[in-house]
Formats: structure tokens, C-alpha cells, sequence
């Protein structure tokens, strides 16, 4: 229960910043357009910083294995939810735009400040795992139901910052190699801005965003259900009924971070690709607003169910 409310009480106060972002852009102390610096910085500099300052840590087997059981952990998950939206789309009509908002969550700017802000940097090594997973199926399956036909982008793979976070954060931990102070409270201190910053982003474009046309679209709330409640309970209910946890109780406390990762909101990633394939931006829009809001509920309750089913 206290994590939980710990964890509502963090989202809250990132919900604020998603308010500020909001309010300087409505009194026009900065333009709207001014979200593209602040999301590249959050992309390109942030992000990376805060991934590689959590495999400044000491190797041990026990971190090794925690962090292939949450990699693992997740696939399961993504293959789980993937068959499931790929069952649901003739009978509930799921567009482009449905189905990969209902797997893919954010990860990156929502999850990894989160876990940060509430469990400490060492919990973010193991959030980390899920770059892993998203970006190989987000840039494979996900481009290949926007476009509608099977082409992959592995060039987003392979030059993704994140997954290079990892790459060089893992090769920094193989050789125990550790920054120098002065870069190491420098990438410290950037890793620490990821969270105010996302969620700046995510005002200054929500600014420009008529609230009605977000609260009043029906669909928009059936998919935030799939995505906050039905979809994240797959997985857990997957991991209670093989018991592993019963013979791995070192696993519980690991695997609950990428169960947050789970209940995450519709990654921002789909609102992106539906510009560029004029697959209903708009809605993809609404739908990553609308379950950013419903998750400072959903994502303490999933969280206060699986410390009941494992601890």
C-alpha cells in the first residue's frame, strides 16, 4: 500500500508538470513549437544520460540474472499482447492506430522517471531491460501495422540512443569501468531532468489540444482500458500461474518494475508514427493524453495487485 502511494503521489507531481507545460505555452512565455527542442533533448541527451547512469553499479550475478529474467519477462509480455490485439482486431474493428497503442506503453520517458523518483536509481538498471524489447518489436511489428505492410525499420534500431544507452552502459558494467567524478556528476545530474522535462513536452503539445474532443470520444476510453487494465493483467496473471516467483523470491522486487512498465500510458512513439503514416493522429493523440490522465489510478492499484499475488 505504500508504494502504491507512493507511486500515485509521483505521477501526480508529474501530472504538474504536465500542467506547467500547458500554462507557459497558453500565456505565451514560449511558442508550442518550442516542445521539438525540449523532446530532442529529452530523446537524445536525457534519456541516454539517465540509462547509462543506472549501470554505473557494481556487477553482480544476482543483477545479471535480474536483468535477462525482466528482458525475458517482457517479450513474454509483448508476444502475449501482440496475439491477443491480433485476435481482437476483426471483431472490435481495431484500427492501426488502436492496436499499437494498446501494446506498446511509454517506457522511456514516463516509466524510467518514475521508477527513478520512487524506488532509486539502482531500480532504473532494471527498467532499463524494457528498451530492449520495446524498441525491437515498436520499430518491426509496430511500423509494419501503421503501414500496413511488412517493412521494418531497422535503421531506428540500430541508431536508437536508448538502445545504445544500454549497449554501453552493459559494456561499462562488463569491464567494471566507472566514469571519472567530474562526468559522472555531470550525466548524473542530466539523467535527473528526464522527468520534468518529458512531461513539459507533454503539455506544451497538450496546449494545442481542444480537451473536449480528448474527454469526449468513446473509443478513446474502451482502448485506455485495454491499455491500463486487461492488457497489464496478462502478464501478471502468466507469472502467477507458472509460480515462478515462489522459487525465485530475489525476482519479486525486480520483476515489479517491469510490471510498472506494463501498466504504463499509450506510448507517445504511436502519435509519431501516425503523423508520419496518416494513420489519425489525432486520435493517437487522444489516446496517449487520455491514459497519461487515467494512470495515476491505475498504475498504483496494478502495482498494490501484484505485491498482493507476490509478496
Amino acid at each position: 500500500m505504500q508504494l502504491s502511494l507512493a507511486l500515485m503521489e509521483n505521477i501526480a507531481s508529474m501530472l504538474i508538470w504536465v500542467v506547467l507545460g500547458a500554462v507557459v505555452v497558453k500565456t505565451g512565455l514560449v511558442k508550442g513549437e518550442s516542445s521539438r527542442v525540449l523532446s530532442s533533448l529529452t530523446v537524445y541527451v536525457f534519456c541516454p544520460c539517465m540509462i547509462f547512469n543506472a549501470f554505473q553499479i557494481e556487477l553482480t550475478r544476482e543483477r545479471v540474472f535480474g536483468f535477462l529474467s525482466c528482458v525475458a519477462f517482457a517479450f513474454v509480455a509483448y508476444f502475449s499482447w501482440i496475439l491477443l490485439s491480433w485476435l481482437l482486431r476483426k471483431p472490435l474493428k481495431l484500427s492501426p492506430v488502436d492496436e499499437t497503442s494498446l501494446v506498446y506503453g511509454n517506457v522511456g520517458n514516463l516509466v524510467l522517471p518514475l521508477v527513478q523518483m520512487t524506488l532509486g536509481d539502482e531500480m532504473v538498471f532494471y527498467a532499463s531491460a524494457m528498451q530492449i524489447p520495446f524498441n525491437l518489436l515498436f520499430w518491426t511489428h509496430g511500423i509494419s501495422i501503421m503501414q500496413g505492410r511488412g517493412q521494418f525499420e531497422w535503421r531506428k534500431i540500430v541508431s536508437n540512443f536508448n538502445i545504445w544507452a544500454v549497449l554501453l552502459g552493459l559494456l561499462f558494467l562488463g569491464f567494471q569501468w566507472h566514469l571519472p567524478e567530474v562526468l559522472q556528476t555531470s550525466v548524473s545530474g542530466l539523467s535527473h531532468m528526464v522527468a520534468p522535462a518529458s512531461m513539459m513536452v507533454i503539455g506544451m503539445v497538450l496546449a494545442g489540444t481542444s480537451l473536449k474532443s480528448i474527454f469526449t470520444t468513446p473509443r478513446a476510453y474502451g482502448i485506455a482500458l485495454g491499455k491500463l487494465v486487461l492488457y497489464p493483467l496478462i502478464p501478471i496473471l502468466l507469472l502467477w500461474a507458472s509460480g515462478l516467483l515462489n522459487h525465485r523470491p530475489e525476482l519479486v522486487p525486480v520483476l515489479m518494475v517491469t510490471a510498472i512498465a506494463f501498466a504504463a500510458p499509450a506510448a507517445s512513439n504511436v502519435s509519431q508514427l501516425a503523423v508520419v503514416f496518416d494513420q489519425e493522429p489525432t486520435k493517437a493523440s487522444i489516446y496517449n493524453i487520455l491514459t497519461l490522465f487515467f494512470c495515476v489510478i491505475t498504475i498504483p492499484l496494478f502495482i498494490g495487485l501484484y505485491q498482493l499475488l507476490f509478496t
